[in-house]
């Protein structure tokens, strides 16, 4: 009975992986009890997300946030035209292209981010906080080191360096480097971001740059 117990939890796992659900869905049932953390681990291994992506998402569900609405997979999406926006993006944030990156959101696009304890809501929020951060670590430099597409969802693993050289919530400038790695899930409608989530373990970005570090 054990063993077909685990055999019915694999294939729904399985199932997960083909259809419309979203890591951030899955992220936020992890956060609320709906289901266990070895269940999200599963799935993101069989996304192609490599062990220290998968750590990175894991360690974001110690954080709570206000569930909000998520967007489905659309499974029958071009996923390279998904990479290639992907790749636009990521060119505008390290040229600093705000213009382009405030067209880049719909209008009432959602982002979660760790670091704050309620999702920016709109794109007018997301730009006054993505401000805020470039602001405070003008040197970032951001490396993809894997990716992955999965209909109009995509899963971005990076390593970001910089230097804390400004205010972030609860982390007053210290002048201090820091080296963290993360992924962001991106989701798409008619070309635009609705929903972006960006994973990575706050606790240890606070232990290089918090007001506590060493």
């Amino acid at each position: 009975m054990k063993a077909e117990g685990m055999r019915e939890e694999e294939e729904k796992d399985e199932q997960e992986t083909r259809e419309d659900v979203t890591i951030p869905q899955m992220v936020e049932d992890v956060r609320v009890g709906r289901i266990p953390r070895r269940r999200l681990i599963t799935v993101l291994s069989a996304l192609g997300i490599s062990a220290v992506g998968v750590g990175a998402v894991v360690a974001a569900t110690e954080f709570q946030q206000n569930s909000k609405a998520v967007p489905h997979v659309n499974q029958n999406d071009n996923t390279q035209h998904h990479i290639q926006l992907h790749n636009n993006h990521i060119t505008h944030q390290s040229r600093g292209n705000k213009k382009a990156l405030h067209d880049d959101y719909a209008e009432h696009a959602i982002v979660e981010d760790s670091i704050y304890s309620k999702p920016l809501v709109g794109r007018n929020a997301i730009m006054e906080r993505k401000g805020m951060g470039m602001a405070a670590i003008p040197d970032i430099n951001i490396t993809i080191t894997n990716r992955v597409a999965h209909g109009n969802q995509v899963s971005a693993e990076w390593v970001a360096t910089g230097t804390h050289n400004g205010d972030l919530p609860g982390m007053p400038a210290t002048g201090r480097p820091f080296t963290l790695r993360g992924v962001t899930v991106t989701i798409r409608e008619r070309d635009k971001i609705v929903r972006e989530a960006i994973y990575y373990d706050l606790h240890d970005l606070k232990r290089q740059i918090g007001p506590d570090a060493n």
